[in-house]
């Protein structure tokens, strides 16, 4: 069986990163795949010197400000957007997960490949991720689940295929999404701020049922 090689991209602002990569990290290594997590950016920039299948962003750009921790990037530089794109539209599968929609001062290219972008948040609270009523492998037998988290009130293309929604206030808002990106494909995953989401029995097969749509 050929090796599966994964990239956790993490940096930026507000997140718990490193506790993601562990969490989700482990979650893929269960599946198969061999994990690697960086804060370096310019990763993407040399994405031909390993195999990656996937590449999974927990970055959260957000433009610098005083009184707050600047130590992280605030954009992703064109360069590496640029090479993110032509990885994943040579068939790449990427999987943007949670503040991965936060652009921050990037160029309009990320956006353009995540398919939409974070717009804002209330504070966190309970609320419900429900599936559409249309099959997907992504969401096979994931039920709708219930989390304390960041409900992420984000944009997205009029061309995505969305998955899941949830409702707050007598609106809609969409939580996960899909795209075809040239010969690969593209997720995002709203959900994820907090570990007890990470831990989610749900979360966990959405996002490996995702994982294994992107690469397929």
């Amino acid at each position: 069986m050929a090796e599966k090689h994964a990239l956790i991209l993490l940096g930026g602002m507000w997140h718990d990163f490193d506790g993601f990569a562990r969490n989700i990290g482990a979650l893929l290594e269960t599946a198969g795949w061999q994990v690697r997590a960086t804060y370096d950016l310019d990763e993407l920039t040399r994405l031909d010197e390993i195999p990656y299948q996937l590449i999974l962003s927990y970055t959260c750009f957000s433009k610098h400000g005083e009184g707050l921790d600047n130590s992280g990037p605030d954009r992703m530089s064109d360069a590496q957007v640029d090479g993110l794109t032509r990885w994943v539209q040579a068939g790449g599968g990427f999987l943007s997960a949670h503040c991965a929609s936060v652009c921050g001062e990037s160029g309009p290219g990320l956006r353009a490949l995540t398919g939409g972008r974070f717009v804002s948040h209330p504070d966190p609270f309970v609320f419900t991720v429900y599936p559409v009523y249309h099959p997907h492998p992504m969401i096979a037998g994931v039920e709708a689940f219930s989390v304390f988290d960041e409900l992420y009130i984000e944009e997205c293309d009029p061309s995505v295929d969305v998955h899941m929604w949830t409702m707050d206030r007598g609106v809609a808002y969409p939580m996960v999404w899909s795209k075809n990106e040239g010969q690969g494909r593209v997720v995002h995953i709203a959900p994820g701020h907090y570990p007890a989401v990470w831990d989610n029995e749900q979360y966990q097969r959405l996002v490996l049922q995702s994982v294994e749509w992107l690469t397929e």
